[in-house]
């Protein structure tokens, strides 16, 4: 990848004008903490940061002050021109790196915070810890013992990472014909990342020179297959490798895999299964009476065919969530007609420098200036205090609030943000703004989606479909809508985690039976375990989303297979079981939670894919303390060791 950060600013004459664009582009407070970590200088420590509200409210952020800025870009410029090709950086104490993250901050931290972010910062080259043997050397593992790993994406290649670095043997089954999981599968128009690329990587990947400020999703692959080659994962993967099923035998304490490849079926074991399979990955199908009537294409956005054309077409898209508020604005832009059928408005928020590209001055600037590629990340990175946003005051709601008064207030800036882009059309707006809070369901990136929905030849469909018929759709007032393509962003079945995989665990149950039987839907301790299912864990599984970014939090449940494997070697065990008690201790701390936070709001979570059977089922209510203490430090006593 050398070569590729390099090309950045090859074509580039890297003089002190080109070094103070660079610096004009860098993020403020980073860039101060970096330059203090390099020089020590008292007066870059003291330069005045203030608090101040990017995206409408929802995102917090510390940054220098006007009056103060000009010093520390003057003061950046110089050590840059002095030192950018020589200065050799060092990895910094838990005690210096406590008091970094104090100062971007602005507050005092905890030694849990502080262990607990250190991925975040990515000072070290694994920073959160990767599972390791205890001895000196590995011990010598059983015979024939195995992982299988089910899926390339980011859960499946962090795991690999961490088996290779411990020598533990692995397979990775892939159905398709390249690693990336989601960004393999997604390829609709103008498909990317929602959160800053710097973010959203592994940690023990440094200064991944990204195109765009939010990669789109071939960008994002490509950096998975990078990272697998990088890494040694990429040799073990098995593409075309489609797992059918997958059976626990009591008797020998392995996994039963059955595997079809080019047609034929082959079945193979496993001392352990994990799957990262995820949560994105069943379509869900377009459900309205005549849909087999239809004779135009229906296109599901994870199913879309490579260079589709759209030019001279009326096309209908189906739905506003993060997929059909991305692709509208380029679908629009070739289609000679669009209708956007929304059944339930959505909190629409910008972001800054979203489409752009990287300038190659800020590409040199990650690269050559000491610290900032890992104050950047962090700055974008580290949480907010969102418990305002996401947890009702019942003081504020007395005093006539509708929620918390942070809520409010973003709720306030979002339904003006709605007014600003449809141009104060009150016809428009008017259909556009939801009646549940923000935070509620899924925060949607806005693609410009306001804005397309003002254009001439773009409606806007507030109405249900009744149905669809040869070459239209009818909505449930009777309007026809001439169509020629529907674009179906639907999204995905959440709760089929693993299907289509046919998973038999213990006494002939499989994990859909355990999961349906109680009538509250799917649920695993830590997201990942399952009572009757040994030795299976369960990446990306139920209550797993919040917290971390995605590929951190990826990263951390590899590493606790890894801990929980050390553990199971070392200690002579061949299988684990968790116990009926810590399953259910666990989820009556986790619902008790979520059933008084936000996404359970009476105006929302019925149209909420965050919750299923009458609870939360997607996202998590621990804290990134808590959750990087369950990663690190498995619970033994909560199985049943074999």
């Amino acid at each position: 990848m050398d070569t590729l950060k390099q090309k950045q600013w090859a074509d580039q004459q890297v003089d002190e004008d080109f070094v103070r664009r660079a610096v004009d582009l860098a993020e403020s407070n980073a860039l101060r903490v970096a330059l203090y970590q390099a020089t020590g200088d008292p007066e870059v420590r003291d330069l005045e940061q203030i608090t101040v509200h990017l995206r409408r409210g929802a995102l917090v952020k510390q940054v220098i002050s006007d009056a103060d800025l000009p010093t520390l870009k003057e003061k950046a410029v110089q050590f840059l021109l002095e030192n950018a090709d020589s200065y050799q950086e060092t990895i910094p104490s838990d005690e210096e790196l406590k008091s970094l993250m104090s100062l971007i901050l602005g507050q005092e931290i905890s030694d849990s915070y502080l262990a607990s972010r250190k991925a975040l910062v990515g000072f070290e080259e694994f920073p959160f810890y990767p599972a390791q043997w205890t001895g000196a050397t590995k011990p010598e593992l059983p015979q024939d013992f195995k992982v299988a790993i089910i899926g390339s994406g980011f859960s499946g290649i962090s795991t690999g990472v961490i088996l290779s670095r411990l020598g533990i043997p692995f397979d990775v089954y892939e159905r398709r014909s390249e690693v990336g999981g989601t960004w393999s599968i997604n390829r609709y128009p103008d498909v990317r990342v929602d959160t800053m690329s710097t973010t959203y990587q592994l940690s023990f990947v440094k200064k991944y020179p990204w195109p765009e400020y939010f990669a789109p999703a071939a960008q994002v692959r490509q950096y998975i297959e990078d990272t697998a080659r990088d890494f040694g994962v990429l040799d073990n993967v098995k593409f075309g490798h489609d797992v059918r099923s997958l059976t626990w035998n009591e008797e020998s304490s392995l996994w039963e895999i059955e595997v079809e490849h080019d047609g034929v079926v082959s079945r193979s074991t496993a001392n352990y299964v994990v799957a990262g399979t995820g949560l994105f990955a069943t379509p869900k199908k377009l459900d309205v009476a005549g849909v087999d009537d239809f004779k135009g294409d229906i296109l599901h956005t994870a199913l879309w065919p490579e260079d589709y054309p759209l030019e001279g077409k009326r096309v209908a898209v189906i739905g506003n969530g993060s997929t059909g508020v991305q692709l509208l604005k380029k679908v629009a832009s070739e289609a000679a007609h669009v209708s956007a059928i929304v059944r339930t408005p959505q909190w629409v928020t910008p972001r800054e420098y979203y489409g752009e590209p990287v300038p190659s001055e800020l590409q040199w600037l990650l690269q050559k200036m000491p610290y900032y590629w890992n104050w950047d990340r962090f700055a974008w990175s580290a949480p907010n205090s969102l418990n305002d946003l996401f947890t009702p005051d019942p003081e504020w709601k007395a005093q006539g609030g509708l929620f918390s008064r942070m809520n409010d207030n973003l709720r306030t800036a979002l339904t003006e943000y709605i007014k600003e882009q449809t141009g104060y059309d009150e016809s428009l707006y008017s259909k556009l703004i939801p009646n549940y809070p923000p935070w509620a369901r899924r925060m949607i990136v806005d693609n410009d989606w306001y804005k397309t929905l003002t254009e001439d030849h773009v409606d806007l469909v507030t109405d249900g479909i009744d149905h669809l018929e040869a070459d239209g759709i009818v909505t449930t007032t009777g309007e026809r809508i001439p169509v020629d393509v529907i674009v179906s962003s639907t999204g995905f079945t959440v709760t089929k985690y693993l299907f289509p995989i046919t998973v038999t665990g213990k006494d002939g149950v499989s994990l859909e039976e355990r999961w349906e039987r109680d009538g509250v839907g799917p649920r695993a301790y830590l997201s990942m375990l399952v009572p009757g299912f040994p030795n299976l864990f369960i990446l990306y599984g139920p209550n797993s989303q919040g917290s971390l970014n995605f590929p951190t939090k990826m990263e951390t449940w590899a590493n606790y297979v890894g801990e929980m494997l050390v553990r199971m070697v070392e200690q002579g065990h061949k299988s684990f079981d968790l116990t009926e008690k810590a399953f259910a201790d666990h989820y009556e701390i986790l619902d008790g939670r979520t059933s008084n936070m936000i996404w359970m709001d009476p105006d929302s979570r019925d149209k909420n894919y965050y919750v299923s059977h009458g609870r939360v089922q997607v996202m998590t209510a621990f804290s990134i303390e808590e959750h990087w203490r369950d990663m690190t430090t498995p619970r033994l006593e909560d199985f049943r060791l074999g």
